[in-house]
């Protein structure tokens, strides 16, 4: 099958001209595997009438070579055969035409030596015999108009010049037939030709259309694998978050009920503290979903910039120094430096998922966070390995283990370990970034996930840097904060949290209610706005106009939206943006940011004015 397909390629690739050659070749090789017998014939029918008038020797030694002219070109034809497409179609038919040619002359030399010997109406008989023989020598030619001419030629001019010299009286008449009757022969074989061609185009155009429905199918039909994959997938995904939903959701109801319960402060506290638990599981678990949900339908656009590994790794590594050391867990750092080409925010995440879900499977010994350059690779790449000393993952769960909400040793879903989703979304961007990713593990012993670039920095300029920060936190006390929401429990809640932190907070339903706060308490310290408020309004645009009506003042975007368009506009006008649902941490980094990063009184005071 191979050797066939291999010969299909073979076939396809030739130009029209040249497997018309090759067929060609392999037609008149296949005729003349039956010239011996049929020459054998028209020397025993030759025979049967100039026998008596000829010499034995004469006419068993022009028997013997024209019968030994045609063994000549049928064995040579086998070899054709043989080899198939494997020839030179160009050489081979030239040689073919040369056989033809001497073919000819050995049925011509029959009236060179036999006419002068036989009467007249045995004259007229063989010349009849001879004179059909370039006719039919265009169809074993099968279409080669070269190989008609060679074969006629060598056959009409030694008889008619025979004929000529023999009854010169008709060599003028005779002359003009047999040129018009060559003519009509080259006429025919060059119209067969020509047939051939476009038999073969046609033969290349269905060819054409065959491959390219054969290959829509196989399209066609690599996309319905992937969405009945995709389908799958969904349904497996849906069918977890589902669970993972209602567990916290119902935790949520009960603690509820025990609020209405009003109970003393002991249980109020141990009360609050688990809400926040089941509060944060629920923000991780929609988090994941919202970054698999834009990883897979290609809303993540993946950056590229010099970055170095080194200190990216080491930064993410001082962010999980605590939660090591708080399970006793010694953070090991082997760090060489190297630079890769890549986004230093898919790395980083990709980092900060396998350490943090390193630290929460391993319950005693080390975690060891590396980057090394690895020159043995053709072209040579940079390696990220985070390996720990935990429980490590049976040979037959490792297939496994990238799987959405698939967590080992976790049937309970325990929410403390998290919610399974943070190594589909490492495998997700190491895909979009280029890079490969493999694990090795031993029961009892531990697990390793190596992580591979290849795309390095060759030439060490600025590089990008993510060194952890310390951050002040800024004092809200007497800062005028406005939230924009047209939910009115999150009015409710984000002014509460906000007044609890000492800001002076005020909200707002709809942007006619925000405007109305501007005029009434003046340009705040902050807004924070929803991104969608109501069918058809947008906070960001309404952060803009009130900018460009009051003053400039630092805003700060809320949403659940994950489309790019929509999150672009944000981004693209310096407003702070936060996705929901939003932990306490979060919300106070990005006030203490966007407060920290105003411009001075003095500034907002020039810009109000030029407005």
């Amino acid at each position: 099958m191979q050797g066939d397909d291999a010969a299909a390629q073979s076939t396809t690739a030739l130009t029209p001209d040249h497997e018309m050659l090759v067929e060609m070749c392999g037609l008149v090789a296949r005729v003349l595997q039956r010239m011996p017998w049929i020459e054998s014939v028209l020397a025993i029918s030759i025979g049967i009438f100039v026998y008596p008038f000829v010499p034995a020797p004469v006419f068993i030694g022009w028997a013997g070579l024209t019968i030994g002219v045609e063994t000549m070109r049928a064995h040579y034809a086998r070899g054709v055969l043989r080899r198939g497409h494997d020839i030179d179609p160009q050489r081979t038919h030239r040689i073919f035409v040369i056989h033809a040619g001497l073919a000819g002359l050995a049925v011509g030399l029959s009236a060179v030596l036999f006419l002068p010997r036989l009467p007249i109406l045995d004259q007229a008989l063989l010349g009849i015999i001879v004179m059909i023989m370039p006719a039919a020598g265009v169809a074993v030619s099968q279409s080669s108009r070269y190989m008609a001419i060679a074969y006629s030629l060598g056959i009409v001019v030694p008889a008619v010049g025979t004929w000529m010299a023999l009854h010169p009286q008709q060599a003028a008449p005779t002359g003009i037939l047999t040129t018009l009757y060559c003519a009509l022969i080259f006429i025919v074989a060059a119209e067969g030709d020509q047939l051939l061609l476009r038999s073969i185009m046609i033969r290349h155009e269905r060819d054409r259309l065959v491959r390219d429905l054969e290959q829509r199918n196989r399209d066609v039909r690599a996309a319905m694998t992937q969405a009945e994959q995709s389908a799958l997938a969904r349904a497996r995904v849906l069918a977890a978050a589902s669970h993972d939903l209602r567990q916290p959701l119902h935790a949520l109801s009960v603690y509820s009920a025990v609020l209405a319960a009003n109970p003393p402060p002991d249980a109020m506290r141990e009360v609050g503290s688990n809400i926040d638990q089941i509060v944060r599981s629920l923000g991780s678990l929609l988090h994941g979903l919202l970054d698999l949900s834009r990883l897979s339908s290609g809303h993540y656009t993946i950056e590229r910039e010099p970055t170095s590994l080194d200190q990216l790794l080491r930064s993410v590594c001082a962010e999980f120094e605590r939660p090591a050391s708080e399970k006793g867990l010694t953070l090991n750092q082997c760090l060489s430096p190297v630079s890769v080409v890549g986004d230093p925010v898919a790395l980083g995440r990709i980092a900060r998922n396998l350490l943090d879900n390193a630290i929460k499977y391993t319950e005693r010994g080390s975690i060891t966070v590396a980057a090394s350059l690895d020159p043995s690779t053709s072209p040579p790449s940079a390696v990220m390995t985070v390996a720990d000393t935990g429980k490590g993952i049976p040979s037959g769960e490792l297939s496994r283990i990238f799987e959405e909400f698939y967590q080992l040793d976790n049937p309970g879903r325990d929410r403390s370990k998290g919610v399974g989703l943070g190594l589909a979304i490492v495998q997700r961007l190491c895909e979009l970034s280029g890079a490969s990713i493999s694990v090795e593990s031993e029961v009892g012993v531990g697990t390793t996930f190596t992580i591979r670039l290849s795309q390095l920095v060759e030439s060490h300029g600025p590089l990008r840097k993510d060194e952890p920060t310390r951050e002040r936190v800024v004092s809200l006390s007497g800062r005028k904060i406005y939230v924009v929401d047209d939910e009115i429990d999150i009015q409710k809640s984000m002014t509460q949290l906000l007044k609890l932190w000492g800001a002076d907070a005020r909200s707002a339903a709809s942007p006619e209610a925000a405007v109305q706060l501007f005029e009434t308490h003046g340009t705040p310290d902050l807004l924070i706005t929803d991104l969608r408020l109501g069918a058809e309004e947008n906070g960001a645009e309404l952060a803009l106009r009130l900018m460009r009506r009051f003053a400039h003042f630092p805003a700060l975007i809320t949403t659940g939206e994950i489309s790019p368009e929509a999150l672009k506009f944000t981004t693209d006008h310096g407003l702070g943006l936060l996705h929901k649902p939003i932990t306490e941490e979060e919300l106070r980094r990005a006030i203490n940011q966007l407060i920290e990063s105003a411009p001075p009184a003095a500034a907002i005071a020039t810009t109000a004015a030029s407005h």
